[in-house]
């Protein structure tokens, strides 16, 4: 099992040995500069303060990780580091992410699908829901009056399968 998390300048991934059931802690975690981090707070290195800040407790990311291995049918894995490296804005493709993931916990029963998001995640859940917004005013998530749900749209899933195909990642 694999977590991602962006903190600061840095991304942060943990690997867990499969089969555990996310009883022990990681087997490995790594600490890379981000792709767009201050090239000042890079070469200032990685603080204690970063190193504290690593949640290595298994149990808060497991379950949204076990929720994300079925998203656009794409593993956690694939979908972590996509949303890791992809910029903080509303980008279509983010949003078709936050999207997927967010009808993936819906229809796992979580009743904060949202706040699962901003936990797993490590985002704020005040963003987490004005890009679920904004993803539904730009027709990547249909509307649900009054409650957590709705469905993945054609313009979501067109984004989704470029992402699992590799559409975009070529040199021009």
């Amino acid at each position: 099992m694999t977590v991602i998390k962006r903190m600061g300048a840095w991304v942060v991934t943990m690997y867990w040995p499969g089969g555990t059931g996310g009883s022990v802690g990681p087997r490995e975690v790594h600490v890379v500069p981000a792709d767009d981090a201050d090239p000042q707070e890079v070469a200032r290195g990685i603080s204690s303060t970063v190193l504290r800040r690593i949640n290595t407790a298994p149990s808060q990311g497991f379950a949204a990780m076990r929720s994300l291995e079925e998203a656009a049918d794409m593993d956690s894995h694939q979908l972590g580091e996509r949303l890791a490296a992809l910029p903080a804005g509303l980008t279509d493709e983010r949003l078709a992410v936050l999207s997927a993931l967010y009808v993936h916990f819906v229809d796992a029963g979580e009743r904060a699908p949202a706040q699962r998001l901003a936990v797993a995640f490590d985002l704020n859940p005040a963003t987490v829901k004005g890009h679920l917004r904004a993803a539904r005013q730009r027709g990547f998530l249909t509307k649900v009056e009054g409650k957590a749900g709705g469905r993945l749209t054609d313009k979501s899933n067109a984004i989704l399968r470029g992402m699992k195909h590799g559409a975009g990642t070529e040199e021009v």
